[in-house]
């Protein structure tokens, strides 16, 4: 018989039209963010400095309690009412014409961006058959990948014709184009809204058991450890990748575009790759292999010398380093879906989400410390050594794969 393809499931079908548009609406609104900011109010730098931090902050205060309540609730419902949230406090923003006002706002509307997450991720793996859950996660990559880019150029290219509030609207319709398709979406096939009904007394062990879970379970626990210590010294040098540039190439800013831009291509093309594939037989393997990618590739970069090489060596390591994060991205959000308990599974990425929001809020300001005490280049071979190191090791650890799959564990 034929196999049903992913596009014929309509529930998927349609929270992917919905997270699509959120995405791009979102990348659309973080640019007039930061030019409202920085062109218009003239803010100094210790107000965009505060900007990550009102997006990432709730998401580490409210997280694990968000995925606990999509464990719960109608996941559909949650999603609804967060998009219908952040709708009004994106319009809020619109009329907002202060730096403070605008990070309270920022921050209000990250707290009901909070709740979607870990609905949205456990709803897929309710609609979608296990054989399509590796389509269903780079899918949802590659078009996050392809706002990432188009999202800030549509953004540049709106600011030569109008103004940064006219791209906030331009985020209000996207949530109003998201809020319409869910509410077009089915209610979640298994509702457990009678479980709402517990005693107060379970408030702290609930509020708690998303990190249980992980902890217990062997094989989870080393792929969130692998996972947020390769994002970490990602958007580490992320931050600094700027910087390194100015140092070894001064006089060739447009380096940093190319760079980066083949970064998104080597994550794009891995992206692309594994939607083809229906299953894969060992990801944390393959797992441990983006990480040799991505050391590797930061390792050459760090090493990359402009007196005897050209400028133009450093783009070969972009899309191989690429390759090795999109590896780590994809197959993360896979071996999750995969290996949890699927009732439980709200839970496990709000624990996740409330590690990568403390990554995305530490790592930078830790990276400028260390570039300016130690130099760009020896703070990116520090990096990489580490990261070729946790690499290789990984992949000569002993896995219990059969044992451990989707074990059922007491939360």
């Amino acid at each position: 018989m034929k196999k049903e393809k992913l596009f014929a499931n309509s529930s998927y079908k349609k929270l992917f039209i919905s997270s699509t548009a959120a995405s791009f609406g979102d990348l659309f609104d973080m640019f007039a963010v930061m030019t409202l900011f920085t062109y218009v109010w003239h803010a100094n730098s210790l107000w965009i400095t505060l900007i990550p931090v009102a997006y990432a902050l709730p998401s580490i205060l409210l997280s694990q309690a968000a995925g606990n309540l999509a464990d719960r609730y109608d996941k559909v419902q949650l999603m609804f009412l967060s998009e219908l949230v952040r709708l009004l406090f994106t319009c809020l923003l619109f009329f907002t014409n202060e730096p403070l006002l605008a990070l309270g706002v920022l921050m209000l509307r990250s707290m009901s961006s909070v709740m979607k997450v870990p609905a949205q991720l456990s709803y897929v793996r309710e609609v979608v058959k296990e054989d399509q859950l590796m389509q269903a996660s780079t899918l949802q990559n590659i078009m996050f990948q392809v706002a990432k880019v188009v999202g800030p150029f549509l953004g540049a290219a709106a600011l030569t014709i109008t103004t940064p509030k006219a791209c906030i609207l331009v985020n209000a319709a996207a949530c109003m184009i998201s809020i319409g398709v869910l509410f077009s979406l089915k209610k979640a096939g298994k509702n457990i809204q009678g479980q709402a009904a517990r005693s107060s007394h379970q408030a702290k062990e609930t509020y708690s058991n998303g990190w249980k879970i992980v902890f217990q379970h062997s094989l989870l626990l080393r792929v969130v450890i692998l996972f947020h210590l390769s994002y970490f010294v990602v958007m580490l040098v992320d931050a600094q990748i700027s910087i390194f540039l100015r140092d070894v190439l001064p006089h060739h800013p447009e380096m940093l575009g190319w760079l980066l831009s083949g970064i998104g291509l080597g994550a794009l093309a891995t992206g692309v790759y594994l939607n083809r594939k229906k299953q894969v037989h060992h990801p944390f393997r393959l797992l441990s292999f983006g990480l040799l990618l991505f050391g590797g590739a930061l390792f050459f970069i760090s090493c990359f010398n402009p007196a005897v090489m050209s400028r133009y060596f450093i783009l070969i390591a972009a899309p191989i380093g690429g390759a090795g994060v999109g590896l780590n991205l994809l197959l993360f959000n896979y071996i999750v879906q995969t290996y949890s308990d699927k009732e439980h599974l709200g839970k496990v990425y709000g624990f996740i989400n409330t590690l990568t929001s403390a990554v995305l809020l530490t790592a930078p300001l830790l990276g400028g410390m260390l570039v300016k005490l130690a130099g760009a280049q020896t703070t990116f071979l520090a990096a990489a050594i580490i990261i070729v190191s946790v690499g290789f090791v990984s992949m000569l650890m002993p896995l219990r794969d059969k044992q451990e799959r989707n074990v059922q564990i007491d939360a």
